[in-house]
């Protein structure tokens, strides 16, 4: 998956990659000679809108898409911080209930309150799209689009015209602000608003005014100030977070605090838009590496490069080991390094491998049902290709992923379940046996 630019989560803890030409290629030989990139995706995402999407399906399409202020190093393991849309790491500042600076070593009791301030780069700009198109004179040109506007328009590539404009802090901000919408329902609303100061009373103040609007009124964000989240200049902005709270800066990787600027959310919520699925839900917007240019969730997905992008270069450095692997001869080139990814809908993970064989995907996970056929251990218990598998140009790449589950017993099972003394002892059993 070299050069598909930050795919954060793997759908499987060991990957296959047919790197060399493929021996059974199912594509014409114009798409064979493209720079692109064939996989599949299991799940249709339910939402891409960055203040919503929380899923590992969701971010293998919007960590592509959005630019957060930070990311993670693609080689280094375990996991490292490093700047994306951010100029640096930003290190909080504390300060007391009398709003006098403290020490960094100052103890956590004393502090009430931590300010980020957070410097994005210049030149990021926004993929084209119609929010942006403006006219002759500079004013927005699709704004005041009513239902009848809308007849013959399915699909953003309907509207003829585009724009773009460059990615500033304000645009943080306001994605900020999306947090605390009623109507969002943003996951981690609840979490945020117990340390992104004011955040709780603000989306109070939103369910207040937009029960004073008339329905399907427009709710301006940008018309109601965040306490906690503010703009400093053209490109930087400050986040105040009560207390001591050190994971804050964690949640900067992630697209919940990417950038969404007011115009695109404003664009999508005209009349007769979400009938059309042209929302952020739909179509996300983003000055990421690349932009969702089809999506048909049934059946297809496909990214393309923004043309916008100002491009990333690939490391320079990463594990042991990394640099003899080859992993490191990119070193500088400017990413992304594909000009189009396309995930294709598939189910069942035996059509997937079978696919992957015949050459439509470039990528896929190994199951139980074909581990046997692809791995074979050596004498020290390490997982290698078979000798079938290496002759057809198939690598075997792995990563060690972090990973929660629970064995957990039904309770109203007649053999497990109950408060019966057989019960209880079978139950205790089990447990014990079971590590």
């Amino acid at each position: 998956m070299i050069g598909f630019t930050r795919v954060c989560v793997l759908l499987a803890p060991a990957l296959l990659a047919a790197c060399s030409y493929p021996w059974n290629d199912p594509y014409p030989e114009s798409q064979h000679r493209a720079n692109i990139f064939y996989s599949s995706f299991t799940e249709r995402p339910k939402t891409l809108d960055p203040a919503r999407a929380y899923s590992d399906n969701e971010y293998q399409l919007i960590a592509n898409i959005y630019t957060p202020p930070l990311q993670y190093h693609y080689l280094k393991r375990p996991f490292q911080l490093i700047p994306f849309a951010a100029q640096v790491i930003p290190h909080p500042a504390y300060y007391d209930k009398n709003d006098r600076l403290l020490r960094e070593s100052a103890d956590s009791k004393d502090i009430a309150y931590s300010v980020y301030e957070i410097r994005i780069k210049p030149g990021f700009k926004y993929q084209p799209h119609p929010a942006f198109a403006l006219d002759a004179d500079g004013r927005p040109m699709y704004l005041k689009l009513s239902r009848e506007d809308l007849k013959g328009v399915y699909a953003l590539r309907d509207f003829k015209h585009t724009g773009t404009r460059e990615v500033v802090a304000d645009d943080y901000v306001y994605q900020i602000k999306r947090l605390a919408e009623p109507q969002l329902s943003s996951p981690i609303f609840a979490l945020m608003s117990e340390y992104i100061i004011g955040l709780g009373d603000y989306a109070e103040s939103l369910k207040t005014a937009a029960r004073a609007m008339s329905p399907g009124a427009y709710l301006d964000l940008s018309q109601y100030p965040l306490s906690g989240a503010t703009a400093v200049d053209r490109y930087t902005y400050r986040i105040k977070v009560k207390g001591k709270y050190p994971q804050f800066v964690y949640w900067l990787a992630m697209p919940f605090f990417s950038p969404v600027p007011a115009e695109v959310d404003r664009f999508y919520s005209q009349p007769g838009m979400a009938e059309k699925n042209l929302s952020l839900d739909w179509y996300p917007v983003g000055a990421g590496p690349y932009m969702l240019t089809v999506n048909d969730p049934n059946r297809q997905m496909v990214l393309e490069r923004n043309p916008n992008f100002p491009g990333e270069p690939y490391p320079s450095e990463g594990e042991p080991g990394d640099a003899a692997a080859g992993l490191l001869k990119d070193a500088g080139k400017p990413m992304p390094f594909i000009d189009k990814v396309v995930l294709s809908l598939e189910k069942e993970a035996i059509p997937n491998w079978n696919k992957f064989l015949q050459g439509y995907y470039d990528v896929s996970g190994i199951t139980s049902d074909n581990f046997d056929q692809v791995i074979q251990l050596s004498g020290t218990g390490e997982p290698q290709l078979t000798r079938s598998m290496e002759q057809q140009g198939i690598q075997l790449q792995t990563s060690v992923a972090p990973s929660i589950f629970y064995t957990g017993f039904n309770m109203l099972d007649p053999v497990l379940g109950g408060d019966s003394e057989r019960a209880r002892k079978l139950r205790q059993t089990i447990s014990i046996a079971i590590d």
